[in-house]
């Protein structure tokens, strides 16, 4: 046993002719609280036979204390015959039948309002309760309808507004404790959009058992307009939406939480492009190389983490957004001076050949690998040929580096972010940094403004003025010019877009190693590519 709910509409209940309407509606005017409108519209003009509409409430109204010879004669219920008949030809037995009626008596409630032809208060459904009881009375059903009423309160928030009826039906189909295991069939073609949704929604997510009943129109073989019912599973609805919430997902930069709404329901393509693309979010993309510390896996890295950085900060998720960028440029140093050193290789020796980049940083090879390269130079005369910056003023001789293959102390300052941008700056005098870089290579920085430390080491919040700041090297005057920026909604991403990915890109390409088929904004394109293949 099934049980049946039903939405009314204005048109859910017509008049076969208007011959006896005029006299009817006449009788009736005394409990009109109008009487000037309210004729009987012909549905199709080119059409007699097709009925007449008429305002529900009036409709109800005139015909209330009217003797079911009336109803016979008059009225026609073309929506409900069609899913009556469907019901019968599929020999569903149905144990409840759940009418939703409309009133909006409480929100218009003036006597202008009410006077008004075109007011939503005419359409209300409430007052067609006795035919639809009267045609209920069918030997097909072995039960009579309930009558379940959706009455707005607050102005301006009738049955068309979207927020405020999904609200009513909410409470309405709780208050019905119906079991979730229950099957339950749904006719939501009648009444208004906001009506017809909601009752889609809540029963989707409400109720296991759900199935849609749906009339649909066609031409016979006579050329004649005929309807006939047929049903959709909830399921279909379901995925649909889990569809377009998984898009929305891919859209916003989110590919595991779209994936795990997926599972199931996309096909293995689908599924194979989320998993790489996941790859990509977690950087995953370098393994398939091998070599993570050779110059084109860190580029490619480089790359992706700029476009899940500005990913990040569209999502204010200003946390990972800060410590990605941070690990990005302090990658970027490594890469940028292996490219730059490569370039002054003319030696009898390969001067790149002496530094190695490993999990440890980026340093001079150890004595065992200076001694098998032969090298006819001493450490701190490759330092020299290097263009490593001088050190302290008091040291301008390099003596410091003597021991730097057994001096620890000596090598830990090649990984010193500072010496590192100090570095790069002599190899390539054109080389222009950004605020950020510039501020997270000072040796001297207000330790109470790294972001990176205080997050990594304190694990303490970012505010989108934190972020700002940030990115903006603690520089006043560009951060006192981008608050002037009253129109943009998203600060941060706007401040990372101008002031530090722009300057990235630029440099990449001044050193040569911007790979001219990088396409930027690639992972969002990506994004939207396998959001697209969703149907």
């Amino acid at each position: 046993m099934a049980i049946w709910m039903v939405t009314t509409g204005n048109s859910d209940v017509i008049l076969k002719h208007d011959k006896t309407w005029g006299r009817l509606h006449d009788e009736a005017s005394h409990n009109l609280e109008c009487s000037g409108f309210g004729s009987a519209s012909r549905i199709n003009p080119d059409d007699k036979d097709a009925g007449y509409t008429v305002p529900a409430r009036i409709l109800g109204l005139v015909y209330a204390n009217q003797s079911e010879e009336y109803y016979k004669d008059d009225l026609k219920f073309p929506l409900l015959d069609t899913y009556s008949q469907y019901l019968t030809d599929e020999n569903i037995k149905i144990e409840r039948i759940i009418i939703l009626l409309t009133d909006q008596s409480q929100i218009f409630s003036s006597d202008e309002q009410r006077l008004n032809e075109f007011s939503p208060y005419w359409k209300d459904t409430c007052t067609l309760q006795p035919l639809l009881e009267w045609y209920f009375k069918n030997p097909n059903f072995t039960c009579q309808p309930e009558f379940q009423f959706l009455a707005p309160q607050q102005i301006n928030k009738g049955v068309d507004n979207w927020d405020a009826t999904l609200s009513l039906v909410e409470a309405k189909l709780t208050e019905l404790d119906i079991d979730v295991n229950q099957e339950v069939y749904v006719s939501h073609q009648a009444g208004t959009p906001a009506i017809s949704s909601a009752v889609q929604f809540v029963t989707i997510g409400k109720f296991k058992k759900v199935q849609f009943l749906v009339s649909n129109e066609y031409f016979n073989e006579n050329y004649e307009l005929k309807s006939k019912s047929d049903t959709v599973e909830s399921s279909r609805y379901q995925r649909g939406m889990q569809i377009q919430k998984a898009k929305q997902l891919l859209n916003k930069g989110l590919p595991a939480a779209a994936k795990q709404i997926l599972t199931g329901i996309a096909d293995e393509q689908v599924i194979k492009e989320i998993n790489e693309i996941a790859n990509l979010f977690n950087l995953n993309n370098s393994l398939f190389h091998g070599r993570r510390f050779d110059i084109p896996s860190a580029v490619d890295r480089i790359i992706t983490a700029l476009d899940l950085v500005e990913i990040f900060f569209k999502q204010e998720n200003y946390i990972q957004g800060v410590a990605l960028l941070n690990a990005t440029q302090e990658t970027f140093l490594k890469v940028a001076l292996l490219s730059q050193i490569k370039k002054i290789d003319n030696l009898t020796i390969k001067l790149s050949d002496l530094l190695s980049w490993n999990e440890d940083g980026l340093k001079l090879k150890s004595q065992q690998d200076w001694e098998r390269n032969v090298s006819p130079f001493k450490p701190i005369d490759i330092l020299k040929k290097l263009n490593f910056p001088a050190p302290e003023s008091r040291q301008p001789d390099f003596s410091y580096w003597e021991n730097y293959t057994t001096n620890k102390s000596q090598y830990y300052r090649l990984q010193r972010n500072n010496k590192q941008l100090e570095w790069l700056i002599a190899l390539r005098p054109d080389f222009i940094s950004w605020s950020v870089l510039d501020w997270s290579c000072k040796s001297d920085r207000e330790k109470s403004d790294d972001l990176r430390n205080q997050l990594l080491h304190n694990l303490l919040g970012v505010s989108q003025e934190d972020a700002i700041k940030y990115l903006l090297g603690y520089e006043k005057n560009l951060i006192n010019l981008v608050k002037q920026d009253k129109k943009n909604t998203n600060l941060v991403l706007q401040t990372y877009q101008d002031y530090v990915k722009r300057h990235f890109i630029k440099v990449l390409k001044l050193f040569g190693i911007w790979k001219e088929a990088t396409i930027e904004n690639q992972l969002e394109k990506q994004l939207n590519n396998i959001a697209n293949l969703l149907l």
